[in-house]
């Protein structure tokens, strides 16, 4: 039989069992199953409790670098070039969805003190971050007087690229019109809060599948991410349940398994080349999942939810190709942290240095310890001034004596991409900032000078392509999220907006 849950009964219901934080090595050990329970039902598929948090964070930083490699490819695809259209249409099928159900799968339970983690570390960053990029774009480019125009051709206020507008409102509504991928931080906060009451509903995935199939009728787009936030919800809602359940998408244990996922994938992408070649298909709106039935879809938008629908099945099928790619850390040979004490104390730790001293009360940007157990931007996600207490240390990583002893090179390298991984927010929020400085510099001038299919512009949306990933791997390294951290994680007091300062003092028991 299933443990008892800790918690006590509540009007002599059992209360479900609790879930915590991602196991923290290779070596934890999953609950006893529950006979006929839906995790002993999700494990005949092959699902299994996911004790790998490196493997987690690889798949972050392959997530996230798939989205800015899109997003620098973005220009020649609205320009009508095929390859960018193929290119932008495969990444998108995978890049969001799976991040956003990775999402759902690390996101814990929330109290009090999460709650206003909520308000702290993601309402505030989205202020300033979206303040900044406003700043930036309405100077540049709804001031022509400040922007060339390429051979004179008439480029309207506003236009980042030839037929490209990602800021199209200079008014008002600007500060509730995400800019880029500032979304996700408006979206994580509905998806957070309204959790606790999605998972009260039966089959809750369901239901919220309807509801993304519906809010494609609604014109409210963009605005304040809501069309987003919606069409996204069961994926968020998938990963949650799966973490519920204690089960995950676990790595293709042998050749043949590792083959059909990649078929799945040469599928997705040989289906993305004939809808651009053959049939003409240039908008990747339907992947994206924020724009109207009746903007994508026009005098066909009767049939927007089926194809809605579609979109659904396709991604997740998808990504669950994807993360049985993702190989564990013990495939690379990771070894253990060797201190039974952890990181407590080292180096690695926050300092004192790092405690900074504002209106008179201490100030860190969060608890390493706990770090996996927070919410997007809230209790340091970056992992830069402190990291998790027992994660494995490059140090440590060495060869058995029976191979010849030496550095294990293989492990080395999969633990550093792994904590590119865990700073993966600051690629997201940020990647768009080396986009204005790239048009500036006239990177993308060709857009308005050259055909859409020209074989420059074509070699430069390849180029571009491995340039976003070159940008994603800079912004997750350690100097770049110091650099950009604060923002991320600003030093606020928190007198100076909740009611009580010790928010530490704030634990709500009961409230999961």
């Amino acid at each position: 039989m299933a443990p008892t849950s800790p918690r006590a009964k509540k009007g002599g219901v059992a209360a479900p069992a609790g879930y915590g934080s991602i196991p923290s090595g290779p070596n934890a050990q999953a609950d006893e199953l529950g006979d006929g329970s839906f995790q002993q039902y999700l494990e005949t598929f092959g699902m299994k409790m996911e004790s790998d948090p490196y493997r987690l964070d690889i798949a972050k930083f392959i997530l996230v670098s798939l989205i800015v490699a899109g997003n620098f490819v973005h220009p020649f695809a609205q320009l009508g070039n095929k390859v960018a259209c193929v290119l932008e249409n495969f990444v998108s099928i995978i890049n969001v969805p799976a991040y956003v159900l990775l999402t759902g799968y690390m996101s814990a339970t929330t109290n009090k003190t999460r709650r206003r983690y909520i308000i702290a570390h993601l309402l505030i960053p989205y202020l300033i971050v979206q303040s900044i990029y406003l700043a930036l774009y309405i100077g540049l480019y709804w001031n022509n007087s400040f922007r060339s125009h390429p051979n004179g051709v008439d480029r309207k206020p506003g236009m980042f690229t030839d037929n490209w507008t990602p800021q199209p409102h200079f008014n008002g509504l600007s500060m509730m019109t995400p800019v880029m991928d500032n979304w996700y931080l408006l979206a994580l906060v509905g998806w957070t809060m309204w959790r606790p009451y999605a998972t009260e509903l039966r089959r809750t995935v369901i239901v919220h599948v309807v509801f993304g199939c519906l809010i494609g009728f609604s014109p409210l787009e963009r605005f304040m991410s809501i069309h987003r936030t919606i069409a996204m919800m069961p994926y968020f809602l998938f990963g949650h349940m799966l973490r519920r359940n204690k089960v995950f998408i676990p790595p293709a244990a042998t050749n043949a398994m590792k083959a059909a996922a990649a078929f799945v994938l040469c599928v997705i992408f040989a289906g993305c080349v004939t809808a651009v070649y053959a049939f003409g298909w240039r908008s990747n709106g339907v992947w994206e999942q924020q724009i109207s039935y009746h903007v994508t879809w026009e005098t066909k938008f009767r049939w927007g939810p089926l194809i809605q629908l579609f979109a659904y099945l396709t991604t997740t099928i998808t990504s669950v190709a994807f993360f049985a790619l993702i190989p564990p850390a013990s495939k690379a040979g990771v070894r253990d942290l060797s201190s039974s004490e952890g990181h407590k104390g080292e180096y690695q730790n926050i300092k004192e240095k790092d405690v900074v001293q504002i209106g008179g009360s201490k100030y860190t940007v969060g608890s390493p310890d706990d770090v996996e157990e927070e919410l997007g931007a809230a209790g340091d996600p970056l992992l830069v001034r402190g990291r998790r207490k027992y994660d494995a240390a490059e140090r440590d990583q060495i060869k058995p004596d029976e191979l010849g002893g030496g550095k294990n090179w293989s492990a080395i390298y999969y633990l550093r991409v792994s904590k590119w991984g865990s700073r993966s927010l600051c690629p997201l929020i940020f990647n768009f900032l080396f986009m204005i400085l790239l048009e500036v510099c006239t990177y993308y001038n060709d857009t308005w000078t050259r055909g859409n299919n020209s074989t420059w512009v074509t070699v430069h949306c390849v180029i571009s392509l491995f340039l976003g990933f070159a940008v994603a791997t800079a912004l997750s390294t350690r100097p770049a999220c110091m650099f950009f951290g604060w923002i991320l994680c600003p030093p606020i007091n928190n007198d100076w907006i909740f009611e009580d300062v010790d928010v530490a003092t704030l634990e709500d028991p009961g409230t999961e």
